[in-house]
């Protein structure tokens, strides 16, 4: 009991002591914020703390900033203004008018133009797939889309060209290049309406006799004896240098190959000539060479064939001279390779 007597009195010395110490920070605190107004803490004489309203502090008057003064061009960054706005480019929407050139063919043209060749066939009525068709100084349509233009007939509806070409007639009205009234959109009899991603047929005619089907070298115009040599089934590039100037598509079954005129023209496998002349459908100098293992090809446009039917051929052998005959817009070789029994095949897959 003794030794609890002192901790007990020094507690009782210190609480007032910790009561005035937070008293004085509390009032040191009030007044160290002069423009805070409203109820403040005053000591009392006996320690305690009273309530008491702080006066409000005198106006001040507002710091005085220097004028400003912009910074000079060595003292920043500056950003030059733009006197112009870049445009961005915009689809074409209107039917252009090309003429034919020299060495032209649907293909080129429609690179050119960054369109399928089909569009180009499609734009222009009448036009077949077969480059013979153009003829130098021919003015054709060249469509703003993929699609076909389509010139209206009497009687054509805006459901037609939908079931015609396959385009909803939502799309064909809302193409802004047809500048239709959407209130109350009419087609007159003579006017181009471009379908967009419209497809249309596409027509082209086989070089050389028709084969009947089943028939092969049997079919009326094609020589029918007894076959020379056998082909190896491996093909090589019948011109050199090799420069293709139209490529295979739906409409063009071959490839053309640029030539000079007289280019020697050989043989891309051993086989036998099947058809050695000319070609009334626009072909020129058309020349036929069965293989004997299911595949022929064909060389068109020649300045001169130098075999006759039934002879034979060797894989290298020259066996025309190039040229422009038939339907042409330049020198240049028509290449085919086909399955007797069935359709033109791309070249580019068998040649090397």
């Amino acid at each position: 009991m003794r030794e609890s007597q002192p901790e007990a009195r020094r507690s009782s010395v210190a609480k007032p002591t910790i009561i005035r110490i937070l008293l004085s920070f509390s009032l040191t605190a009030v007044a160290a914020a002069p423009i805070v107004w409203g109820v403040g803490l005053v000591a009392a004489k006996n320690g305690a703390a009273r309530a008491e309203p702080l006066t409000k502090p005198a106006f001040e008057e507002p710091a005085h900033l220097p004028p400003f003064a912009p910074s000079t061009r060595g003292e920043g960054v500056m950003r030059l203004a733009q006197l112009h706005t870049d445009i961005p480019d915009r689809g074409r929407l209107e039917v252009l008018q090309y003429t034919v050139q020299a060495g032209d063919t649907p293909w080129s043209i429609a690179e050119k133009f960054d369109l399928e060749p089909e569009s180009i066939l499609w734009a222009n009525e009448g036009l077949s797939a077969e480059a013979g068709n153009l003829a130098v100084g021919v003015t054709l349509n060249i469509p703003p889309v993929d699609g076909v233009v389509h010139v209206v007939r009497e009687g054509d509806t805006f459901g037609r060209l939908e079931l015609l070409h396959g385009t909803p007639v939502e799309t064909i009205l809302d193409f802004l290049g047809n500048g239709f009234d959407l209130s109350e959109p009419r087609m007159e009899p003579g006017m181009k309406v471009i379908v967009p991603g419209g497809r249309s047929q596409v027509l082209w005619q086989e070089p050389g006799p028709r084969v009947v089907a089943g028939l092969g070298r049997r079919s009326p115009g094609l020589y029918s004896g007894p076959l020379v040599y056998i082909g190896t089934g491996v093909f090589t590039w019948p011109v050199s240098p090799v420069r293709i100037t139209q490529s295979y598509w739906s409409g063009h079954p071959a490839i053309d190959i640029d030539t000079y005129n007289r280019q020697p023209v050989f043989a891309a496998d051993s086989g036998t000539a099947i058809f050695s002349g000319w070609d009334a459908t626009g072909y020129g100098n058309l020349l036929i060479v069965d293989h004997g293992n299911g595949y022929w090809t064909y060389y068109a446009h020649n300045e001169a064939n130098l075999v006759g039917v039934g002879e034979g051929v060797l894989q290298g052998q020259q066996i025309a001279e190039s040229g422009s005959t038939g339907n042409s817009t330049g020198d240049h070789l028509d290449f085919r390779i086909r399955l007797q029994d069935a359709g033109f095949l791309n070249p580019l897959d068998f040649l090397p």
